[in-house]
């Protein structure tokens, strides 16, 4: 795939020699390696827009591509070599990255075909946990955030299929601190929309909510309700304690259009909003296919704001 896209930033092919390769890539035999995986289930339009814009490195033995406390501004693929991934803990409390302060706690080696770079959420620039570093000679391709961001947008299984593969990644990376794949945060977006949240073993109507969320992706909401500065609205007080897992129906609304995808809640946080403390809820929405989801995603970005002004407590 790497080989193919280099050969056509010196000498493009026809439209019918590009899409007779990318179909064949799409139902070659491989490995079942997770990398060969994902690519086998994107269209060739997908494939394109994903390795159009890589950049292709080649490191010699000994060289440190990654260290503890640099932002990760790339997703990294290995085309070939050995590279050795080591996770540390500080020694004491001060948060200092030096090896005098520092004990190793976990190690792993990454060779062909694996992937790196802990690059969700797309809110904020998450920080290296670790330190990469080549064994052997070494061939890698990096695409960058910014272009991730971009093609995620488009392509809405692009991103489920990039953070399957980190989810399988740091499933296998045993005690990583960087360990889980957070699906909730993605896009730093404000958008106004009602949550109906259907009480389980409760009766009476639905309760009703107006809010907006400060985060949304094709995976879920964090949605934070109306209030009146005095906490939490007094019809979801009475629900705090049992929300975990409740049905919900999210709506959007734009003049005379309205749209809405099901989900249920995933956990509850404490977070304040313009100095009043109140909540969020995490919901994920049902699975649903990816032009759904990207579809309400788009309808979402037409009515919604890119501001962020809360700050959040608590842990996931």
């Amino acid at each position: 795939m790497v080989a193919k896209m280099l050969e056509w930033r010196l000498d493009r092919p026809s439209r019918k020699t590009l899409l007779r390769f990318l179909s064949a890539v799409s139902v070659h035999p491989h490995d079942e390696n997770p990398v060969n995986r994902f690519l086998q289930s994107l269209l060739p339009a997908e494939l394109m827009a994903l390795f159009s814009q890589f950049s292709c490195h080649r490191f010699p033995s000994g060289k440190t591509i990654r260290n503890i406390g640099e932002p990760e501004t790339h997703l990294w693929f290995v085309l070939a070599g050995e590279l050795k991934e080591s996770y540390y803990q500080l020694i004491g409390h001060k948060p200092k990255f030096n090896k005098q302060r520092l004990q190793q706690r976990t190690c792993r080696l990454l060779g062909q075909n694996h992937v790196f770079g802990d690059v969700f959420p797309f809110t904020e620039i998450c920080i290296s946990q670790g330190v990469i570093e080549t064994t052997t000679y070494t061939e890698v391709i990096a695409i960058s955030r910014r272009r991730l961001i971009q093609v995620c947008q488009k392509f809405p299984k692009v991103e489920l299929g990039i953070m399957k593969l980190l989810q399988i990644r740091s499933e296998t990376g045993a005690d990583s601190p960087s360990g889980k794949v957070r699906r909730g945060e993605r896009y730093a977006m404000q958008v106004n929309m009602t949550v109906e949240i259907h009480p389980t073993g409760v009766p009476g109507p639905a309760v009703v909510l107006n809010g907006s969320a400060i985060d949304l992706s094709i995976s879920g909401v964090s949605f934070i309700p109306e209030t009146n500065g005095t906490g939490p609205p007094a019809k979801l007080a009475s629900l705090i304690k049992d929300l975990g897992h409740q049905r919900v129906q999210v709506a959007i609304e734009s003049e005379a259009l309205s749209m809405s995808i099901p989900g249920q809640i995933m956990r509850t946080r404490e977070l304040v909003v313009n100095g009043s403390r109140t909540i969020s809820l995490g919901i994920q929405f049902d699975k649903v296919s990816p032009r759904v989801s990207g579809t309400f995603l788009a309808f979402a970005e037409g009515t919604g704001s890119f501001d962020k002004a809360t700050s959040e407590t608590g842990q996931d």
